[in-house]
């Protein structure tokens, strides 16, 4: 088996007002090209449909060393790099047109019974499925405390346009609203280097979801919430912009 990969020019509305290319869009380049490689590998959409389970987003880890601007051809490539006892572990790597690496991921999806909506052993669902022993990103995807400040605070309702064919919120959705919770201050003279996003329960149509962030210098932390329950965390290291 090889890397998937696939190149892509940003268009302006994959862009923000700095002219860098958005978080949702990234998040949904690395759907795009998971969906289109597993589909390949014969353990997409299609094979999932058919035997009634299906891929859940559990993790993400990502390494950002710039991000591409407005009109940049860069280049994404996957590929399956581990597994647990229920999850495949797919890792990413974006590079620009001399091949320099600027964005680097590695995520975690729980192989699920649809019907039961219970976690099932990838070896019995998924006899022959290969990876490739190399990891974007040494990461465990490890757990992290709660908010325990919240600096601010945002409410975010969740509409039609948020649900997926999952008929729950896009896990995009989740990094961009902790985005959205910071001042524009912060935002203005700060660089996103690091997410980690860990997916704990899915928010439905009619919801509203609370952001809570805590700013602790160069690290935030936040948590969204649909009353006492966590429905994601999501913690981000950032640099200062010179």
């Amino acid at each position: 088996m090889q890397k998937y990969s696939q190149s892509y020019q940003l268009k302006s509305y994959e862009c923000d007002a700095s002219f860098h290319l958005r978080l949702m869009t990234l998040f949904n380049f690395f759907q795009d090209v998971a969906d289109m490689h597993a589909e390949e590998m014969g353990v997409g959409y299609t094979f999932c449909e058919h035997h009634k389970i299906g891929w859940v987003g559990a993790n993400y880890h990502i390494q950002i060393h710039r991000i591409p601007m407005w009109r940049e051809q860069v280049v994404l490539s996957t590929w399956p790099s581990g597994t647990t006892a229920v999850s495949g572990i797919r890792d990413f790597q974006m590079t620009d047109e001399t091949g320099t690496e600027l964005i680097k991921a590695s995520s975690q999806w729980v192989v699920v019974d649809i019907e039961k909506k219970r976690p099932v052993p990838v070896k019995k669902h998924l006899p022959d499925y290969e990876v490739i022993d190399e990891r974007a990103v040494e990461t465990t995807f490890p757990k992290w405390a709660p908010v325990t400040r919240a600096d601010m605070t945002l409410q975010i309702p969740v509409l039609h346009d948020h649900i997926d064919f999952n008929k729950h919120v896009n896990n995009a959705y989740y990094s961009v609203w902790a985005m959205d919770s910071l001042p524009e201050t912060f935002l203005q003279t700060h660089q996103l280097s690091q997410l980690e996003v860990a997916f704990k329960k899915p928010a439905l149509l009619g919801d509203v979801v609370t952001v809570s962030t805590q700013i602790n210098g160069l690290e935030t932390c936040h948590d969204l919430t649909k009353g006492d329950t966590i429905l994601a965390s999501v913690r981000c290291q950032w640099k200062e912009i010179a």
